[in-house]
Formats: C-alpha cells, structure tokens, sequence
C-alpha cells in the first residue's frame, strides 16, 4: 500500500502526514470537538477498510501542548 492508494479516498481538510504499513496519520484541518473529531477519524477508518484494504488504521496527528511550547520558544523558566 502506498500513499497514491490512499490520497484518493481522503476528504477536504484531512492531509496525509505518514503512512507506514497500513498505520495512517493524518492532520485535520478546521475546529472540531474531541467527539467530532473521533467519529470522523472512525468514519475514515470504516471507508478505507472497505475501499483500500481491511488492515487499515487511522490516527490523528499528535499535537505538543502550545503553551509548553511557546515557554519554550520564548526561553521562559517555570
């Protein structure tokens, strides 16, 4: 399986970021609650499983905590 299998089937706002194997990660684009979110990651999953391949798995890119990054950035010491 490689990305050209997959890109086709992905909706407006959701962007591939990895695929390895048949683990896919994927960004979101726009504000979406926590529950919107799972089910439409969960939707995605179902789709693909049925049009590309059943071994499929989907997941949503894992976000830093902003605000622990801006100290960070900013050299600010907690």
């Amino acid at each position: 399986m490689n990305q050209e299998d997959i890109i086709p089937y992905l909706g407006l706002g959701v962007t591939l970021v990895k695929l390895q194997g048949y683990h896919l990660t994927v960004k979101i684009a726009g504000q979406y609650t926590t529950p919107e979110r799972g089910h439409l990651l969960l939707n995605l999953e179902k789709y693909l499983r049925l049009e590309v391949d059943p071994r499929v798995e989907v997941f949503l890119e894992p976000r830093g905590d902003l605000n622990t990054l801006r100290v960070k950035l900013r050299g600010v010491k907690t």
